[in-house]
């Protein structure tokens, strides 16, 4: 997948992190090639200790509940 940005998509994010103060505790990369494949890496994140202190289950759909609720 060269020369679609996604270099300049990490440096730019990088550069709003540390200009604007932003509080991240996690970053997490998935594989979009496919629906397959992120899914598969979006239900990996249910392994992370945060998720598993909070009883995630090992599915896209649980993990992204569990996202879109932490402050």
């Amino acid at each position: 997948m060269g020369g679609v940005g996604k270099t300049q998509i990490c440096l730019k994010f990088i550069e709003e992190l540390v200009n604007n103060s932003h509080n991240f505790s996690k970053i997490f990369w998935t594989d979009a090639t496919n629906a397959e494949t992120l899914a598969h890496d979006i239900s990996i994140i249910a392994d992370e200790p945060d998720a598993k202190l909070c009883d995630v289950e090992k599915s896209a759909e649980a993990v992204l509940e569990w996202l879109a609720q932490i402050q």
